[in-house]
């Protein structure tokens, strides 16, 4: 096994935590406790995650700590035959981090990650920034780490890289995923494309209406018309059907 790639079947186990977490497990949740709205799905499938994480990972070679940025509770896997930590996150939140990286006045969690443990990944481009941007809270670096990797314990001096896995999603669907490497411009230095590793079959949760009477399931949402209102209707299809009559007839 190469000791610089995710084996296999742990990049499986990822790669399926995700999907369930993002698929059946936020759809049944929102079918068992019958939400009406969606408002807090693209927050609440990341508990959803770190549940599967924790549970499909633990037993194997994988260390599975919680780690936290202000009020932000995420998880960091430290998969041991590589030595490498894994953290996830959305294509879109990606981007936005890397188009406002030299704005940031402080670090967020993956500018110190990737400072920490990839400041020796080579960049991509043969040509390196002159003056690379600093954040005001860089000369804490060594401090916020161990913050951050505090439930690693001393697992964190053993760690030799950082691996970003990021995804994205349609609906209820997982489109695509993969891991990179960046450097700590967030380049990416190296990239593994994980979309076969997605499983392919059909939701086995059913959507379901328990009350067929309630009004959000009729048409006119349970309203009442008043005179006016029935009258203005009858007059719109008088309207309708005398149009239909004449383009018949033309």
């Amino acid at each position: 096994m190469d000791n610089n790639q995710i084996p296999d079947n742990i990049a499986k186990l990822m790669v399926q935590a995700v999907q369930s977490a993002v698929g059946d497990d936020i759809h049944e949740d929102i079918a068992v406790n019958r939400l009406p709205t969606k408002n807090s799905v693209p927050s609440r499938i990341w508990d959803f995650i770190n549940r599967n994480l924790i549970e499909s990972l633990q037993t194997q070679e994988c260390s599975v700590c919680r780690a936290s940025r202000g009020p932000w509770e995420m998880l960091v896997v430290l998969e041991e035959s590589t030595r490498f930590i894994v953290t996830f996150m959305r294509e879109k939140r990606f981007s936005d981090l890397v188009k406002s990286q030299n704005k940031r006045n402080k670090m967020h969690y993956l500018d110190m990650l990737t400072l920490y443990f990839n400041r020796d990944v080579p960049s991509p481009y043969s040509q390196l920034s002159i003056f690379p941007h600093e954040f005001s809270d860089e000369d804490r670096l060594d401090e916020q780490i161990q913050l951050l990797l505090k439930d690693l314990r001393g697992d964190s001096e053993i760690v030799r890289n950082h691996i970003l896995v990021l995804f994205d999603t349609v609906g209820f669907e997982l489109t695509s995923i993969r891991m990179v490497m960046l450097t700590p411009s967030l380049e990416i230095a190296v990239e593994e494309n994980w979309n076969p590793y997605i499983f392919r079959q059909e939701s086995v949760i059913v959507e379901t209406i328990e009350n067929t009477d309630s009004p959000s399931n009729i048409p006119n949402r349970g309203l009442k018309l008043k005179g006016r209102a029935i009258e203005k209707r009858k007059k719109n299809l008088k309207r309708k059907q005398d149009v239909d009559e004449n383009k018949y007839n033309a």
